[in-house]
């Protein structure tokens, strides 16, 4: 009778045992998993082997040098999902200008800033 009396307590003391509470949903938490996703990955059998994002929906970065409409040379380095993206180039007086860049051809950009002013980009290799 002892036994059963202490298998008992045993029992009753597991199932009072509060459970862990789950961590309120934050925001961060959502940043902080596409920052893991983030991931660079190299795979050398491709012409532009650097990438972020998962299988299928990469995002890459591109070095590029190239014009703008008087043939100022311009640098800089633009992020590219699918056929366009956004970036920053460097002009001849080192003015950073931010720029929307679409696919014009194979490592051809075309670059236009916020005023309308268009840069042809190559990638940098």
């Amino acid at each position: 009778m002892k036994a059963y009396c202490i298998i008992f307590i045993v029992l009753l003391v597991m199932a009072c045992k509060k459970s862990e509470i789950q961590p309120a949903y934050s925001p961060s938490q959502e940043t902080e998993q596409i920052e893991k996703e983030k991931i660079v990955h190299i795979d050398t059998s491709y012409e532009y082997e650097k990438r972020t994002g998962t299988s299928g929906n990469y995002e890459y970065t591109y070095e590029v040098v190239g014009t703008d409409e008087n043939g100022n040379e311009v640098t800089g380095q633009v992020d590219v999902e699918g056929k366009s993206g956004t970036g920053f180039i460097t002009n001849s007086t080192d003015e950073e200008i931010p720029v929307e860049v679409e696919w014009s051809g194979h490592g051809i950009l075309r670059a236009v800033d916020e005023e309308g002013n268009e840069y042809e980009l190559q990638i940098a290799h």
